[in-house]
């Protein structure tokens, strides 16, 4: 993994995507009134202004690389039913390299609350210490409003010695974000739960894990949208997904998990193909691996995605 912190943007459609699939708009001509195709057919003529402009952001630094996406078929739809909705990507994700701190937060709906959620975090990350990350939970769940409440996926590193390898970690979930413990040298991966509840419920006190560092283990943090992966055959599950993804190239696992749950799909239905995109909802993933951390001296933060935004062209 890099030893510098980059972030670049990548198109949720490339350039010349949709005259390549024509096959994407049968579903909105099939059994379809000639009005409404008339009126599918002209939003049809402006899809090109949207390739390569609606963008994802991908982060990659020593240690780790994450990526967050509005989820290509969630806007596809969007733009043909109504192409003056906003795009929106309610996922968000948070990266700390001073702090060691990695998150992922969900919040359902159109809304910006996971990015208010990252940008309190942030916050008393600046004038709090990373040993306080129970409490700062706390107090943000508490200040979070119920109408708010957003999932909160998250891994820190409190109470390692500078210039020392981790050998501590924290992890917390809230809600239905997924965190994964694996561990390169010994092939294993797991699912981590913890508590249903989403942040936004001042009844309940979340109570994050600690755990012992082990050469080789690395985690995984991603949105409920990661479940529209691909997979190499039609039993396999979510954990072999990854585990495969992060074997096979870690520095990379983020941009090819991102890929893989937005890419075109050609779906056999009776006699007929039913060509969609990947990515019916928004989509996170974040992969971190504290033998490759260090103690990073860069004091900004990353706060991708939680946007609304109007069609840019």
């Amino acid at each position: 993994m890099m030893h510098s912190i980059n972030v670049n943007y990548h198109p949720v459609f490339e350039r010349g995507i949709f005259a390549q699939y024509p096959a994407l708009f049968d579903r909105f001509l099939r059994h379809t009134p000639e009005n409404l195709k008339r009126e599918y057919q002209k939003v049809r003529e402006t899809l090109p202004e949207y390739e390569a402009s609606v963008m994802w952001p991908l982060i990659d630094g020593p240690g780790f690389c994450g990526a967050t996406h509005p989820g290509a078929e969630n806007v596809f739809n969007t733009i043909m039913v109504n192409s003056n909705s906003p795009i929106y990507n309610s996922d968000c994700l948070y990266i700390n390299p001073s702090r060691s701190v990695f998150a992922i937060s969900d919040a359902p709906g159109m809304t910006t609350c996971s990015r208010k959620l990252f940008e309190r975090l942030d916050h008393y990350l600046r004038i709090r210490s990373v040993d306080d990350l129970e409490a700062i939970i706390d107090d943000l769940n508490n200040e979070t409003q119920v109408d708010d409440r957003a999932t909160l996926s998250l891994i820190g590193f409190p109470g390692n010695e500078p210039a020392e390898k981790f050998k501590k970690a924290v992890l917390l979930v809230a809600g239905d974000t997924y965190l994964f413990q694996g561990n390169l040298l010994r092939g294993t991966i797991r699912r981590i739960e913890d508590d249903p509840n989403f942040i936004g419920r001042s009844y309940v006190h979340f109570k994050p894990k600690h755990i012992e560092l082990e050469d080789g283990d690395f985690f995984v943090v991603a949105s409920d949208g990661i479940t529209d992966i691909r997979f190499d055959h039609q039993d396999a599950k979510l954990e072999e997904a990854l585990w495969s993804l992060v074997n096979n190239n870690p520095e990379r696992f983020a941009f090819h998990a991102t890929r893989s749950c937005n890419c075109i799909i050609p779906n056999g239905d009776f006699n007929r193909v039913t060509t969609r995109f990947g990515g019916s909802d928004n989509v996170s993933a974040l992969l971190v691996y504290p033998e490759r951390l260090t103690n990073h001296t860069c004091s900004e933060s990353f706060i991708l995605g939680g946007y609304i935004m109007r069609k840019t062209t």
